[in-house]
């Protein structure tokens, strides 16, 4: 959380970008870029050129919406639903066009198919090669990969940036306890993910 110095030059440059001051924009989108970065790559399963693609729509779209910011959360916190709610929706868009792409080809879905996880898996090394490479967290990642939507999101928050629960509840709009048991959740799915892995390691 940001201390209240802080807080108070954050929300008036926010004022300054709502009036059009593209330098303020700017110093925001500096202040907050390694965040909304870090995020977009953890989300998009280790990916520099969708997680650079997810960053820089954030910030269009933060700064098409500026004006809408009312204030009521701190504004990084309003760049991560925003991050978050892009990412899902891509999420979405690669399950659906993955579903007709199948139905054109007129070959059923793979079983477990998980739509942008599993094209991101895809896209990596097998993680029997990673582990002989000793590349652990390619192996970690790639299972984040894997996890559900809402799983992924709070374990990149709290294992990944360290958020504790608290925090994590209020950046994505849930109860405590749903932090948790989604938390919970995570762990089992990663834990049986990774250990068959890990135990050849």
């Amino acid at each position: 959380m940001l201390n209240l110095e802080l807080q108070e030059k954050e929300k008036n440059l926010v004022r300054l970008a709502q009036t059009g001051d593209q330098a303020a924009f700017e110093q925001l989108v500096r202040q907050h870029g390694s965040y909304v970065f870090n995020l977009a790559y953890h989300l998009t399963g280790g990916n520099h050129s969708d997680a650079d693609d997810l960053a820089q729509t954030t910030f269009i779209r933060a700064f098409k919406a500026l004006k809408r910011f009312e204030g009521r959360s701190e504004f990084r916190t309003w760049l991560h639903r925003i991050t978050v709610n892009l990412w899902k929706n891509l999420v979405r868009s690669q399950v659906r066009r993955k579903y007709f792409q199948h139905r054109s080809l007129n070959e059923p879905p793979k079983e477990g198919s998980r739509g942008l996880a599993q094209e991101i898996t895809e896209k990596r090394p097998d993680p029997a090669e990673q582990v002989s490479h000793g590349e652990l967290s390619g192996i970690i990642q790639t299972a984040i990969a894997k996890l559900p939507p809402d799983e992924r999101e709070v374990t990149v928050l709290r294992d990944v940036e360290g958020y504790a629960y608290e925090e994590i509840a209020q950046l994505c709009n849930i109860p405590l306890g749903t932090v948790k048991s989604r938390l919970a959740r995570a762990r089992r799915l990663l834990r049986e993910a990774l250990e068959p892995v890990l135990g050849r390691y």
